[in-house]
């Protein structure tokens, strides 16, 4: 992890250089394909998801989590990325459900600069690095 900083700009800007985002997208898309099938699981992406850790902390604090509001929340998560229901998420629908996402985060970050702890391998870390080596070139 690292403290990094950021804006709604950074994101925003590496949505759009598509040769960048798309070889994150690719990267990550086949680290989760376990059994590389060029489709990810429930399974595959269950893990993915559960590193989010979208309920089992409070403003990084661990808190207590019902296992049945944790699997609803995995599963409506699943079923977002889904886009024709098949069962699995195929790179374009992984590409495509974290492209919206990443563009409804900048959207909720705005244009001012805040500060935030990053895991070292998120599309947030990699969106920072893609935007310093663009200011050092």
């Amino acid at each position: 992890m690292s403290v990094e900083i950021l804006d709604g700009a950074t994101i925003v800007n590496f949505l759009e250089d598509e040769e960048a985002f798309n070889a994150q997208i690719c990267d990550r898309f086949a680290h989760l394909d376990s059994d590389h099938d060029g489709r990810l699981s429930y399974g595959e992406m269950l893990k993915e998801l559960q590193c989010l850790r979208l309920l089992e902390t409070h403003f990084g604090v661990d808190v207590e989590t019902d296992p049945d509001e944790l699997a609803l929340v995995y599963d409506s998560l699943f079923v977002q990325f889904d886009h024709d229901l098949n069962g699995t998420v195929d790179l374009e629908e992984f590409k495509s459900e974290t492209k919206q996402m990443m563009l409804a985060m900048a959207s909720g970050m705005g244009f001012l600069p805040v500060q935030m702890v990053l895991e070292e391998d998120s599309f947030l870390k990699k969106a920072v690095e893609w935007e310093s080596a663009k200011l050092v070139a």
